[in-house]
């Protein structure tokens, strides 16, 4: 337990670090910059409390704030992510599956654990930006930000996770 506790403390001192120092410099066509922080998220598992989920998403919200100087929106969306994340998560997961079960391509399998990334990143980019933009005057360019982000975290993450499955 204790273990995987400092694991998931570790993945989440490095992703913000990267998410900081490389990926918020990252902008392309002026719109997609990949958000990789919400992986941490992914790494919980099934039987993690919702308190011990909130607290996470919180966490590592306010870290990127740290990073983003965007105070209080990143804690913002990643707590209403991790609000929705077990419910989320118990979409894709069989009813007989261990309770302690990490999320991943082996556990899930591939479109499961495909689908499950894709709503994790499709809902905090939804709350970043309407958190951050407020209004739906350049709702053509909050398309292109949210759809770019988006497919460019999804694509990172899935990369990330990989690399991880294949120790």
């Amino acid at each position: 337990m204790m273990q995987s506790f400092f694991s998931r403390l570790l993945w989440a001192f490095i992703l913000l670090v990267f998410q900081g120092l490389v990926f918020n410099h990252i902008h392309f066509f002026g719109y997609a910059t990949p958000v990789i922080y919400v992986y941490i998220l992914c790494l919980q598992p099934l039987n993690t409390s919702r308190w011990a989920w909130l607290l996470w998403g919180f966490a590592v919200g306010l870290g990127s704030d740290f990073f983003s100087e965007t105070p209080g929106l990143g804690a913002a969306s990643m707590t209403l992510t991790a609000l929705c994340a077990p419910q989320l998560l118990r979409l894709f997961t069989p009813k007989d599956c261990l309770e302690d079960m990490v999320p991943g391509y082996r556990t899930l399998g591939g479109w499961k654990y495909i689908g499950y990334v894709t709503l994790l990143v499709l809902l905090q980019e939804a709350s970043v930006m309407m958190l951050e933009v407020f209004s739906f005057f350049s709702a053509l360019d909050m398309l292109y930000t949210y759809l770019g982000s988006s497919a460019l975290s999804i694509v990172l993450i899935l990369a990330l996770e990989r690399m991880r499955g294949n120790k």
